[in-house]
């Protein structure tokens, strides 16, 4: 399933939660911010890190540092 996160278009698989969307995102940077973050979906609701995504789902987020 494909999804955006922060403007980034990821692929990730079908039952996917927010917390593996942001592991998938930082794969290759630093994983360890994936635990550190505050995120909105696309109507600037807050999600939980536990909730599940959709196909074609938009999430942004700041790190810690960045808030």
């Amino acid at each position: 399933m494909k999804i955006t996160v922060n403007d980034k278009n990821i692929r990730i698989f079908a039952g996917a939660t927010v917390k593996d969307a942001l592991r998938r995102y930082f794969a290759k940077t630093d994983p360890a911010k994936a635990e550190e973050t505050t995120v909105m979906d696309q109507y600037g609701h807050e999600l939980d890190a536990d909730a599940p995504l959709h196909e074609g789902m938009t999430i942004t987020f700041k790190t810690e540092e960045q808030s």
